[in-house]
């Protein structure tokens, strides 16, 4: 298994540009939207979290801290071609481990249907029922792991 190196960026930086850029590829183009119609301006108090090799974005993930108890996971995406090679497990780590720092015990998320076995490879259960969001139009399951 490769060992990738998970940075976490500065909201407005050059880097988070490109989580933008990665984000609106993979989670919001195929569905003919945009991020940039998004309001990310609670990023400003999120951890975001990427893979890079040299300048080029491999995987990207948002954790907000919800509370003081629970936070969550948001447009964790990786390039398509690069799936299944442990980027995205990598951020969820380093989002978990950031997490416990902050004594957070549970993190929530809102999974693609289609990821969802990756999640729960990875200690996360589904809970309620499957649903459209709003922003991604795409079946969705919420999911959590007490950490």
């Amino acid at each position: 298994m490769n060992l990738y190196t998970v940075e976490e960026l500065e909201f407005g930086s050059k880097r988070y540009e490109q989580t933008l850029l990665l984000r609106d590829k993979i989670m919001r183009k195929p569905l003919g939207l945009s991020i940039k119609n998004d309001d990310l301006s609670y990023e400003q108090q999120a951890a975001v979290f990427a893979v890079f090799d040299g300048e080029t974005i491999l995987g990207t993930g948002v954790l907000i801290f919800e509370g003081e108890a629970t936070a969550k996971v948001r447009f964790l995406c990786v390039e398509p071609n690069l799936q299944k090679s442990g980027i995205g497990r990598a951020i969820l780590e380093s989002m978990e481990k950031r997490s416990l720092q902050h004594g957070i015990k549970k993190i929530c998320l809102e999974s693609r249907v289609t990821a969802k076995d990756f999640y729960k490879k990875l200690g996360y259960q589904e809970y309620g029922e499957i649903y459209l969001m709003n922003q991604a139009p795409v079946e969705h399951i919420r999911m959590q792991k007490i950490l």
